[in-house]
């Protein structure tokens, strides 16, 4: 997990070259379009980055919309929390700029139109995110009541953020039982759920967390019956 000394405060994202980790491309303070798949490509996105300071690579592309020179590449795409700190990043690819201009966010700053491949970033995610970022992703069965390709969202955005989520907290001590909850298993992403929902808070995101707790859990999943697992 790594913290910057770079944000300011009200940056929500920032963005460093996939190709050099000392290529840093900027901050950004929202970001429109990322969980919204165009229809040409479940992957391609048009992504409105608002309130930008193009730094690196990024900030050459800026001064060559419309040209091949407006490619920047592939790119980590993180999320910050409130403090600066990385809670979870997705991979894009072929970031393009398409358009600038100056920014309502701030002086100095820019709203940038870009598109870039991202088949990580599920539709309905932002949501968990901000749950994430805002600590407020800390009840069990939350996601009870979700649509099932929400449901598959939330798990990826509690995958994605475990690391963070689980900073400063120890792992359980070794032979701790954990009751897991089936009542709302339905499918595998369900199932995943609720394995999570069974660890105490602060330890939901650490499935899997370990080869012989995986294999355990894989056998629970095995087990259930052909009804459950093959919808």
């Amino acid at each position: 997990m790594r913290i910057s000394a770079r944000a300011s405060g009200g940056q929500k994202y920032s963005l460093t070259s996939d190709e050099d980790d000392g290529d840093f491309w900027g901050f950004v303070h929202e970001a429109e379009g990322l969980f919204t798949p165009l229809p040409e490509s479940e992957g391609a996105r048009r992504v409105h980055l608002a309130g930008c300071l193009p730094q690196g690579h990024l900030l050459n592309c800026v001064d060559h919309v419309g040209s091949p020179r407006a490619v920047a590449g592939n790119a980590w795409f993180e999320f910050l929390d409130s403090d600066g700190v990385t809670m979870g990043s997705y991979f894009v690819n072929e970031v393009t700029v398409m358009d600038v201009k100056s920014s309502d966010s701030g002086a100095g700053l820019v709203d940038l139109m870009a598109t870039l491949g991202c088949e990580d970033a599920l539709p309905g995610a932002g949501r968990a995110w901000d749950l994430v970022r805002t600590d407020h992703l800390n009840r069990t069965g939350m996601w009870h009541e979700l649509t099932p390709a929400d449901r598959r969202a939330w798990l990826s955005v509690a995958l994605w953020s475990r690391e963070y989520q689980r900073r400063g907290k120890p792992d359980a001590p070794a032979g701790q039982v954990f009751t897991l909850d089936g009542r709302h298993i339905v499918d595998r992403d369900t199932f995943w759920q609720s394995v999570a929902s069974a660890f105490p808070q602060g330890r939901q995101s650490e499935v899997p967390v370990g080869v012989g707790r995986r294999l355990r859990v894989m056998s629970m999943w095995d087990a259930l019956p052909d009804s459950a697992r093959q919808r």
